[in-house]
């Protein structure tokens, strides 16, 4: 992934450029030198003719020198924002120790380039030597092609040995093949490697229904490295068994035929040929394992439409590749039941024979581990139908799935693993190995997975799109080429929760050590913040999970480049103190809290606004929140959660005033710390009324209703979405008052009043 990272830290190079011109002063010319020479050796293992060849040396140093650069820079910046923020005096004092942190980051860049240079010059006598060497190439690429074919050949016997289950799959696919019109259709089977799409496919190929229907029928393995000749070629083989070419003689109408070498045919005779076999016919075409959408590009012209009723079925990892080829929406292959993952293994292990009743606790621990997946299912049971059938023997397998399935002689690693992940965009591939850092079995929240790529850097910048919609756009991307699964969806249709399997989250782990993404480690703090947080001056994004915690220390405030601050899910009522002066934290984007947040300190330069800063969550409603809204220092407020206590009901509707600063502001919460009734201090139309006045809102929840809806209230005019919790009582006339917002698309009501009948004019 070196491509990967050296893309990476060039663009956060060019970020820097653009976002810290004042800190950078004296150093600008070398840092442009640097991102050249970076620049250029990123563009030598983009177009590496030998790239599979690079010795993992080279690809390590090239790894470590762009994290080093990127680490050397990121420090600087660090360390003279926070000489900017000292007062006069101490910038004063300070000045010698500013000269010398510009002279020794100028003296690192001119290392980091000397070392970039070095490694450039031993790449270009690589390739040289590499070049002159055309036998040892050809050998190598013999080889690859020999080891391409082994992989087809195992995962064949893998996934089409045992036919387990997919008989409503299968069903639902002939259906597909067998309706539809006359046109020439495609049908696409999507899945993640080792799904068992080979196998549905060639279940549904061999049906008695389909061989009845199409008059010819061929098969044909893409793969990746797709060889356009050689898959006309096994087409052929299909269409043309006896290998003779029949072709129409002028001579009185009649037909003869003449024996022809195909193998000797360039891509487009071989093409005219395929055409030539398939036309005026209702022909079944098989296209297994297709990557990629030039390659359908590429042969797609050898299928006629002769409105015969002709189908191509596909099978594909990507979603992609899928509606590239067909409108059609494609059939998404799900994992294997427990059932189904049971019987699945029985018959591999136990061929048919009887097994002891002792074994099956431990079988089904082993097929649980498996979660679903066929493949991974009959790699086990080969390896367990091997060995003696005993509780000791597969005693020792339970707990240690994973290790068995990674095993070289396995092939499970190169099958299901590295081909997905080797066929990630380079942008998409640090964004799937962060997947790692979640434990196993765990359903992921896509809100905070987006904010933490975002923090990390993952997501290049395109224009003025916002970072967390363009992290999203990546999500689905991994979610279309079946590496992410969807656990749970949002009510307005988006991804809520993803999980991955358990073999992509050890890839995750085991390619993230080596290329320095993150490393999993377990220390515990004893659920007190580390006195040492202000050192860590890189960190982007930073979760405090721990109950006990009242105060965030001031040292926070030096940590330049924060970007995501979580403070965990515990539910707490005492307020959480923030330092004061909080938008210091110039890159802030996300502030999280399971408790109301006290805001402290007076901004008073300019300056001193939080442009990034999109989401404040459990933020005390106070004149000191009032005040900091007022003077603009939270300009591109989009997400705010609001604690409001009783004892300010009075001030309430003068506080709530100051949100209408907020003109980004779409999603609006209001929390009570206490239940009291409304009409205490002041009346709900009077607390609503400027919360109606925020045209922006499209999302409203308010916690604690209890009598908000028992007279006419105004809400925001354009919210779709609202959530009314601790309802005590409803009346007619707040009903009206909800039927008057024709926007509203989702409503939410929860209370023990909801348990008993709604007033009769209802909604």
């Amino acid at each position: 992934m070196a491509d990967s990272v050296v893309s990476f830290v060039l663009d956060h190079l060019s970020q820097l450029m653009a976002r810290e011109a004042k800190l950078l002063c004296g150093v600008e010319d070398r840092i442009k030198s640097l991102q050249n020479e970076l620049e250029m050796i990123n563009e030598f293992l983009n177009t590496s003719k030998s790239k599979k060849g690079i010795e993992k040396k080279v690809v390590s140093q090239i790894r470590d020198v762009a994290h080093l650069a990127e680490d050397v820079i990121d420090t600087y910046v660090a360390k003279v924002a926070i000489h900017e923020r000292r007062t006069m005096m101490g910038r004063l004092l300070h000045s010698v120790h500013q000269a010398r942190l510009l002279h020794d980051v100028a003296e690192k860049i001119d290392q980091i380039k000397n070392t970039v240079s070095e490694i450039r010059n031993n790449k270009i006598k690589y390739e040289e030597f590499q070049e002159s060497n055309n036998q040892s190439t050809t050998k190598a690429e013999e080889e690859e092609k020999e080891r391409a074919q082994l992989l087809h050949k195992i995962r064949r016997n893998v996934e089409e040995e045992d036919v387990v289950g997919f008989v409503r799959d299968s069903n639902v696919v002939i259906r597909r093949l067998l309706e539809g019109g006359s046109s020439r259709n495609v049908v696409s089977i999507i899945g993640m490697g080792g799904l068992g799409k080979t196998t549905l496919a060639r279940k549904v190929y061999n049906s008695r229904e389909v061989k009845q229907y199409f008059r010819c029928c061929a098969w044909v393995y893409v793969s990746n490295e797709c060889r356009v000749k050689e898959i006309f070629l096994g087409l052929l083989k299909h269409l043309m068994p006896s290998l003779e070419y029949q072709c129409r003689g002028n001579k009185k109408g009649k037909k003869h035929t003449r024996e022809l070498n195909i193998s000797k045919l360039n891509e487009e005779e071989l093409k005219k040929l395929v055409r030539e076999c398939l036309e005026r016919k209702r022909y079944l075409v098989v296209l297994d394992d297709l990557w990629k959408t030039q390659d359908w590009d590429e042969l797609h012209d050898a299928f006629p439409d002769d409105n015969k009723g002709s189908r191509i079925l596909i099978t594909s990892r990507l979603k992609e590749v899928a509606l590239h080829t067909s409108h059609h929406p494609p059939y998404y292959l799900q994992f294997l039941s427990e059932d189904e993952s049971w019987e699945l293994f029985c018959k591999k292990v136990f061929r048919g024979e009887e097994y002891s009743s002792d074994l099956e606790p431990l079988g089904k621990q082993i097929v649980q581990s498996c979660r679903g997946l066929p493949l991974s299912i009959v790699v086990l049971a080969g390896l367990l139908a091997n060995k003696e059938k005993s509780y000791r023997e597969w005693s020792k397998v339970v707990g240690h799935v994973n290790w068995y399935l990674t095993q070289d002689e396995t092939q499970v690693k190169d099958i299901v693993l590295k081909l997905s992940y080797d066929n990630l965009p380079r942008r998409l591939k640090p964004c799937f190995l962060f997947l790692g850092i979640f434990p196993e079995d765990f359903e992921i929240p896509v809100r905070p997975l987006l904010q933490r790529w975002v923090a990390e850097g993952f997501i290049q910048e395109t224009g003025n799109r916002d970072p967390d919609d363009v992290a999203e756009d990546y999500l689905y991307e991994l979610i279309d080429r079946s590496l992410v699964q969807v656990a749970a969806m949002k009510t307005s249709g988006g991804v809520k929760t993803c999980h991955i399997h358990d073999l992509l989250r050890d890839l995750c782990i085991s390619e993230s050590k080596e290329d320095k993404v993150f490393q999993v480690c377990t220390d515990s703090c004893g659920g007190k913040i580390p006195s040492n947080l202000g050192d860590f001056i890189h960190l982007r994004y930073l979760r405090i999970d721990s109950q006990h915690v009242r105060i965030i220390p001031a040292s926070i405030l030096t940590l330049q480049n924060l970007q995501t601050v979580d403070l965990g899910c515990w539910r707490l009522t005492i307020p959480i103190s923030f330092p004061a002066q909080i938008w210091k934290l110039k890159h802030l984007r996300h502030l999280y809290a399971p408790g109301p947040i006290k805001l402290r300190g007076h901004n008073s330069k300019p300056s001193e606004v939080m442009w990034n800063l999109q989401t404040m969550n459990a933020i005390v409603l106070d004149e000191q929140t009032s005040y900091l809204i007022n003077k603009g220092t939270f300009p591109n407020l989009k997400n705010l959660s609001l604690q409001i206590s009783s004892g300010r009901k009075a001030k309430w509707p003068k506080l709530l005033q100051s949100l209408q600063q907020l003109s980004h502001l779409s999603s609006l919460s209001g929390n009570y710390m206490k239940s009291m009734e409304w009409h205490i201090g002041c009346k709900p139309q009077e607390v609503l009324q400027c919360i109606g006045q925020l045209s922006h809102v499209t999302t409203l929840k308010i916690v604690n209703a209890l009598d908000l809806l028992t007279c006419r209230v105004t809400f925001p005019p354009n919210v779709i979405k609202l959530t009314l919790t601790g309802i005590s009582c409803v009346t007619d006339e707040g009903m009206d008052s909800l039927g008057n917002h024709t926007k509203l698309q989702k409503l939410r009501l929860t209370g023990g009043i909801l348990s008993e009948e709604l007033p009769p004019r209802g909604f």
